[in-house]
C-alpha cells in the first residue's frame, strides 16, 4: 500500500491544532541516512491502513515534494479523552534491514479453560527480524491448560529467521486455583413492621 504524505511548513502546537482540525495527523519520518521530515497524514487513509496491516504495518509513502520511502509504524500517539490519534512515528527501511519490534501476544481457546483463573502476564513479544518477515500477532493455544499449569515465552513457535529478545523462561499464561470464596454477608434485616400500627393522621 502506499499512503501519499504532505510536507509539513509550520509546527508547534497551533499548527498540529488546525492540522487535526483539518482531519490530520501530524508524523514524522526518520531513519539511518534519513533527514527527519516532519509530514502530514490523512486521517482516513491511515486508519484505513492500520485496519488492513495493523499496528506494524510496513507501506510506501509518497512525500508531497516527490521524495519515496519505505516505513514501518514505530510509534502512534492517542489522545486518553477522545481517543483519536494526535501524532505518529514513522521508521523509514532499507531492503534486508533487521528490525526491533513488538508484536502481541493472543491467547486462543481462553473460552474452553473451564477451572481455574487464566491470566495472561506477557501481552508483547520482543524480536528481531527483517523488514519483510514481521508477523501482526503470535497465537499461543491455552485451551489445553489445567490448574497449576503455565506457558512461557520458549512455548511461543516462530519462524527461524526471528530471534526473540524476551527471556525464553518468562511466563505468557498461567492458570491458577480460584481463591477460596468469601463468606456471603447476610443482607442487613430491615426493621419489621408493627402490625396493626395505623398511621397518623
Amino acid at each position: 500500500m502506499k499512503l501519499q504524505v504532505e510536507k509539513r511548513t509550520e509546527v508547534g502546537s497551533s499548527a498540529a491544532k488546525r492540522a487535526r482540525m483539518n482531519k490530520k495527523i501530524t508524523a514524522v519520518i526518520y531513519g539511518k541516512d534519513v533527514e527527519a521530515t516532519p509530514v502530514l497524514l490523512d486521517a482516513k487513509d491511515f486508519d484505513g491502513i492500520l485496519k488492513n496491516l495493523g499496528i506494524n504495518a510496513i507501506f510506501d509513502v509518497a512525500v508531497s515534494d516527490g521524495k519515496t520511502a519505505q516505513v514501518i509504524i514505530k510509534d502512534v500517539q492517542v489522545d486518553s479523552l477522545s481517543n483519536q490519534i494526535y501524532n505518529v512515528a514513522l521508521q523509514a527501511i532499507k531492503k534486508g534491514q533487521k528490525l526491533t519490534m513488538s508484536v502481541p501476544i493472543h491467547l486462543e481457546g481462553a473460552e474452553e479453560v473451564k477451572e481455574g483463573i487464566l491470566s495472561q502476564t506477557l501481552n508483547v513479544l520482543e524480536i528481531e527480524t527483517i523488514s519483510t518477515n514481521i508477523p501482526t500477532e503470535f497465537v499461543i493455544d491455552v485451551s489445553k491448560m489445567k490448574i497449576g499449569e503455565a506457558l512461557t515465552v520458549a512455548d511461543i513457535i516462530v519462524d527461524k529467521d526471528i530471534t526473540i529478545l524476551a527471556d525464553a523462561d518468562e511466563t505468557v499464561a498461567v492458570v491458577a486455583a480460584p481463591s477460596a470464596s468469601e463468606e456471603t454477608t447476610p443482607a442487613a434485616a430491615t426493621e419489621p413492621a408493627v402490625i396493626g400500627e395505623k398511621l397518623k393522621a
